[in-house]
C-alpha cells in the first residue's frame, strides 16, 4: 500500500517537474542572451575610434613576475619594442 502511494506521488509530480525545469531553462537562456547583448552594446559604446573613424588598435602586454628568471624579461622587451614601433 505504501509503495503504490509513493509511486503515484512520484508519477503525479513528474509532468509538472518537467514543465517547471523547462521553464527555468528557458528563463536562464533568455537571461544569458540578454546579458550577452548588453555586454556587446557596452563594448561597442566604450570602444574608442581613431582619426579615420575606425576602431583604434590597443596594444597591451603581460609581464609575469617569477623568481626563476628566463622568459619574463623577453616578454617585457618584446612588448616595449612593439609599442615603440607603433
Amino acid at each position: 500500500l505504501c509503495s503504490t502511494h509513493g509511486c503515484w506521488l512520484l508519477c503525479s509530480l513528474f509532468i509538472p517537474g518537467l514543465f517547471l525545469s523547462g521553464a527555468l531553462c528557458l528563463c536562464l537562456l533568455v537571461l544569458l542572451c540578454g546579458i550577452r547583448l548588453w555586454l556587446q552594446q557596452r563594448k561597442n559604446q566604450l570602444a574608442s575610434t581613431g582619426k579615420d573613424g575606425k576602431h583604434q588598435l590597443i596594444v597591451a602586454f603581460f609581464h609575469p613576475y617569477c623568481n626563476a628568471g628566463g622568459g619574463g624579461e623577453r616578454v617585457l622587451w618584446c612588448a616595449i619594442r612593439a609599442l615603440q614601433k607603433k
